[in-house]
């Protein structure tokens, strides 16, 4: 596959067994600045939650950025068992900095709006490489309403909808999730556990 794209675009495969170290291959990660053994997107893990029937395993050309701000073009791939699981997620990006240049240029000398400036409010990037880390912090302090809350200082009630939120994403689904959320939280993976039996036993 890497044989039929150019320098520009990059192919990324992660491995679902441990969210922490997910990239298990990479071609021209200098596009993103992806290695291997970095973490799950945040898309990815967002998008979880819309595999199976309701929706295709699949979402193309989807606007993210690289760990540098470059824009790029993402085709995100869930490669699903036979029993429709998600095992492993493969990204194709391609970097379009060069095609918006070309288009701000066109548009500069047709006295129109430029790209960014049109589109900044309408349309949402996602910025490759959040962290498992990055998607708990969000849920904090969505729950706190404080944007720099320390979540380990979280009420038992507000934890508990910090790790309802994630369930919502399916964040649990991946191999290191549990402890991962205690770590960030500061709190015991068996609490933890205990917050998803009560979500689930809540319906």
């Amino acid at each position: 596959m890497s044989g039929c794209f150019d320098e520009t675009t990059e192919i990324i495969l992660y491995s679902l067994d441990d969210l922490r170290q997910s990239v298990v291959a990479v071609h021209n990660g200098h596009v993103s600045g992806t290695k291997i053994g970095d973490p799950l997107t945040g898309f990815a893990v967002s998008k979880l939650k819309d595999k199976g029937n309701d929706a295709p395993p699949y979402y193309n050309q989807h606007p993210i950025y690289a760990k540098d701000k470059t824009p790029l073009r993402g085709n995100t791939y869930f490669i699903l068992d036979k029993n429709g699981n998600p095992r492993a997620v493969l990204c194709i990006n391609t970097d379009v900095s060069r095609y918006q240049k070309a288009a701000e240029l066109l548009q500069s000398m047709a006295f129109l709006p430029s790209l960014s400036e049109a589109h900044t409010d309408t349309i949402e990037l996602d910025r490759l490489q959040t962290t498992p880390r990055e998607l708990i912090l969000k849920y904090a302090i969505e729950v706190s309403g404080d944007p720099n809350v320390d979540p380990s200082r979280l009420s038992p009630a507000e934890r508990m909808k910090v790790v309802e939120k994630l369930g919502d994403d399916n964040f649990f689904l991946m191999k290191g999730a549990v402890s991962q959320t205690a770590l960030v939280l500061d709190s015991s993976e068996a609490t933890i556990y205990r917050y998803l039996s009560k979500l689930h036993k809540k319906g």
